[in-house]
């Protein structure tokens, strides 16, 4: 079996996600940074969905055969970023949140922190097959 390793789903679809991650990150820095600005409402990324398009795009894990149908991830697109409805508004009609954002920093750390994981793992996996196959 031939391992390619420059152009795996799994290894495209985790560094999507990681792009994703990073662009929340943007988003929640500029919503803290606006946190006094008159007028400035809250962004935020549709990540749930973003993530549901990564996945639809990529190749069906499952398949263990060359001879399968592949469906490569493209180069991840920039996540669509939004205007946060229905929060409270102070009186210079600022709506940005220190505990909200705070939050999404939290759940894009986990976010980062799993994904590395996973390809930590990854890597070792290869790294293990390629000693493997080492004549000692």
């Amino acid at each position: 079996m031939k391992l390619d390793l420059f152009h795996d789903p799994t290894l495209d679809a985790m560094g999507a996600y990681m792009s994703r991650l990073t662009q929340r990150y943007q988003v929640v820095a500029s919503n803290l940074a606006n946190i006094e600005t008159p007028g400035y409402r809250t962004k935020d990324v549709s990540f749930h969905a973003t993530m549901q398009e990564l996945l639809s795009d990529s190749m069906d894990l499952r398949a263990h055969r060359p001879e399968h149908k592949e469906k490569w991830i493209p180069s991840a697109p920039r996540a669509q970023v939004f205007e946060v409805q229905g929060l409270n508004s102070r009186p210079d009609q600022n709506n940005v949140d220190l505990d909200r954002e705070m939050m999404k920093i939290s759940e894009t750390t986990f976010g980062y922190s799993l994904i590395t994981q996973l390809l930590r793992g990854k890597f070792r996996t290869i790294g293990l097959s390629i000693n493997e196959g080492k004549t000692q």
